[in-house]
């Protein structure tokens, strides 16, 4: 199966522990003149100097080893053996000879060569050889381990960079690995049972020359570092198992090819498992990024692959039941090129969350190819348009079959864009169907946005004092009523992580309150009031959908409708105009981006009423009890909007109520009044939990189930009751809620009294 290397070793007597470097006269050659630090290997040498490495024996090299074209630098028979280059050392070939005819399997130089198992060799310095068939390191056994920090170079033909010839063996490189030959890879495995990391770099110059070529089975290769190659017909690594279980190949490092024919990985038969994790890129005319020739290959990437040349594919699965699995990039850009191509029968795409696919998706009509699996798990926030090529939906001949994870119904259509008919495998005839789902996230969390929307300004219209100097904490009994003019400013951000029901948002809101008295009566306080707010919500983990909303809110507050009583009672009812603009993000294949972004414009008319009343019961002479309860009503009814082509939204009115309670301490210091409360607020969507809408064509819609959402709050706050009538009021409120949101507020009040 393969070329036996010959072996050069002469079995001479000799210690069993030896250094080859300055300090002693062991080199290749029979009569070799010692010079400084350096060995000069003649055409006349004999390996190891005559000296024979059989078992158990350590040799380490500390100097500079030269040999002769056609020799053995160090060579080892028998087990156990321990070779060591050290980073001082180096072994190089005197000159370039090249034999364009040599007897097959013939060796010509082998800078180290190990002829038995369970050998140690480490490479701290550099190995260097020119000549045809000449490897730098070749072990002809199993069991070998291979440690190379250093450096190995090799210019000839047919001339790897580490050649493990037996099963059972492994390498590790963080040094560097070059290759300049044609016909020649930077580490080949011959048999299988191997283990193969490089944290290091392999570069391969050469045509036919791969960073790796596994030829065995149950192997494993993890790739760190990077491999790069530069011919015709050089794969990153060539999996070329010849059994019926495959190998494992994991990437998080970078593999880089540059010339024609020259995959990024081609796995070759079956059973085979690759993680790519960092990065794959090609240049080259049919260059692709992983070639799955064959049955039952597991493929996941969650890192990048990129190919630029023409009939290049990201991924091509050729076999059966290939199974490919994608959260991060695969982008394919010249001509006649795919992303992803399925050539074989029920072989399966999924599309988990964060997966960009950039060029066609097709499956090979011509060929038969049946049952094609294009599955989308991109996440509920997630909202694409994928064209895909082939003879349309189905199980049949070129056809596909697409599913959506998330519980989604697609919308199908034949009016796909970009998809090339020109590719190997299309008929021309073909169909280009466009795979369209949307998230929901602004049906879900439109009564979100208003609940917060609605909390922050009936927060700023200080309910619970008839002269409005506090925010939030109730008038106390030795207050009177006075006239009023104030204005408020306030902010917010709530944030809420992912569930099982619900998508991440993070959200923003700014306002400003402006009031003034109206006199009705002797008994019957009223101040008229003006608020305008500025909100922002990001839906997604990625923030895949952005609504931005402007609220305009003119209404009246009834202060102290029981005065007798004890409490502070207030009513309120403001009817509003909100203007929403939405930004949504679709993936898209056909996009140089892998995605684009669609628009839309819509707007809301509101009612909001309510009630609240506040309670101050004095426990010293500076302290009093704060507590209070409130309830409000809001009745929004949202126009319908179209977001391009794809999606648009029924009409759709929401009920919503809210109520709550809190409780605190007010601490009175001269003109000084300061406060601390806890609360808790419920709200609860009471009607228009249904949404209708349509996708690309395809009528669906969206049910929020939720019970409500329950806020827990913490406020501190201050009045100050400054010169001529002002007084400045603020607060800052911390809070969190059973629905996963959580965030803070801040709010300052300017009051003048008259």
């Amino acid at each position: 199966m393969h070329p036996m290397p010959q072996s050069n070793a002469v079995d001479l007597k000799y210690p069993k522990s030896f250094l080859l470097g300055t300090s002693a006269l062991v080199c290749l050659a029979l009569a070799a003149p010692v010079m400084a630090d350096d060995f000069v290997i003649t055409s006349g040498s004999t390996t190891n100097d005559g000296n024979t490495i059989n078992g158990n024996d350590s040799v380490t090299v500390t100097g500079a080893l030269v040999m002769a074209a056609g020799r053995i630098g160090i060579s080892t028979t028998g087990d156990n053996n321990i070779v060591t280059v050290s980073n001082t050392a180096s072994i190089d070939t005197a000159e370039t000879i090249q034999y364009y005819t040599p007897p097959y399997g013939q060796s010509l130089a082998r800078a180290i060569y190990n002829d038995g198992g369970y050998n140690e060799t480490t490479v701290q310095g550099n190995i260097n050889t020119s000549g045809l068939n000449s490897p730098g390191i070749l072990n002809n056994g199993d069991y070998n381990e291979t440690i190379v920090s250093g450096s190995i170079t090799t210019a000839g033909s047919t001339s790897h960079g580490i050649y493990e010839y037996g099963s059972n063996n492994s390498i590790t490189t963080s040094g560097s690995i070059t290759i300049e030959g044609d016909y020649s890879s930077g580490i080949y495995n011959g048999d299988g049972y191997n283990e193969t990391t490089v944290s290091g770099s392999i570069t391969t110059a050469g045509r036919t020359s791969h960073g790796i070529y596994e030829y065995g089975s149950y192997s494993s290769i993890t790739i760190f570092g990077s491999i790069t190659t530069e011919g015709y017909n050089s794969y990153g690594i060539y999996n070329y198992n010849d059994d019926e279980e495959g190998n494992e190949i994991i990437v998080s490092g970078s593999i880089t090819t540059e010339g024609d024919n020259s995959y990024g990985i081609h796995n070759r038969w079956n059973n085979n498992t690759t993680d790519v994790s960092g990065s794959i890129t090609t240049a080259g005319v049919e260059a692709h990024g992983i070639y799955n020739e064959d049955d039952y290959n597991e493929t996941t990437v969650s890192g990048s692959i990129t190919t630029a040349g023409d009939d290049a594919f990201g991924i091509r699965n050729s076999g059966d039941d290939n199974t490919t699995t994608i959260s991060g990039t695969v982008k394919a850009t010249g001509t006649k090129s795919a992303a992803l191509y399925s050539s074989g029968d029920r072989n399966s795409f999924t599309l988990d969350e964060g997966a960009t696919i950039i060029g066609d998706i097709l499956s090979n009509t011509n060929a038969g190819t049946t049952n094609s699996k294009l599955i989308f798990n991109l996440g509920a926030s997630t909202s694409y348009a994928y064209s895909v090529s082939g003879a349309g939906e189905g199980t049949g001949g070129g056809q596909w079959t697409f599913s959506d994870l998330d519980g989604r119904t697609q919308g199908v259509t034949t009016d796909g864009n970009g998809c090339d008919f020109t590719i190997e495998g299309v008929d021309p005839d073909d169909t280009c169907n466009l795979v369209t789902a949307v998230s929901t996230g602004n049906l879900e969390a439109q009564d979100e946005l208003q609940f917060s929307m609605n909390t922050s300004m009936i927060g700023s219209v200080s309910l619970g004092s008839s002269n409005s100097t506090a925010p939030v904490e109730a008038m106390s009994f030795v207050q009177t009523p006075q006239h009023n003019t104030w204005v408020n400013i306030y902010g917010d951000t709530s944030e809420r992580s992912t569930s099982t029901a619900k998508l991440a948002f993070d959200g923003s809101n700014r306002g400003l309150t402006i009031g003034t008295p109206v006199s009705i009566n002797d008994t019957l306080n009223l101040d008229l009031v003006f608020n305008a707010s500025n909100a922002n919500l990001d839906i997604g983990s990625a923030r895949e959908q952005q609504i931005t909303a402007k609220s305009y809110n003119v209404g009246a507050v009834l202060r102290d409708l029981a005065p007798s009583t004890g409490w502070a009672v207030d009513a309120f009812g403001f009817v509003g105009r909100n203007s929403y603009d939405g930004k949504r993000k679709v993936m898209n294949n056909q996009e140089a981006t892998g995605s684009e972004t669609v628009t839309a414009a819509y707007s809301g008319s509101e009612v909001l009423v309510g009630v609240d009343a506040q309670y101050s019961n004095p426990v010293t002479d500076t302290l009093n009890f704060i507590g209070g309860v409130n309830a409000s009503l809001s009745n929004e009814k949202i126009g319908a909007y179209s977001e391009s082509k794809y999606f648009s939204w029924d009409a759709r009115t929401m009920t919503q109520t809210t109520g709550g309670i809190t409780a605190g301490l007010e601490y009175h210091t001269d003109a000084l009044t300061t406060f601390a409360s806890v609360g808790l607020q419920g709200s609860s969507l009471r009607s228009g939990k249904t949404a209708t809408y349509t996708n690309n064509g395809t009528a669906g819609s969206f049910t929020d189930n939720s019970a409500g959402d329950t806020r827990r709050s913490v406020t501190v706050g201050f009045d100050y009751a400054g010169n001529e009538g002002m007084t400045f009021s603020g607060a800052v409120e911390a809070f969190s809620s059973t629905g996963g949101v959580s965030g803070n507020s801040a709010s300052l009040t300017a009051n003048w009294s008259f």
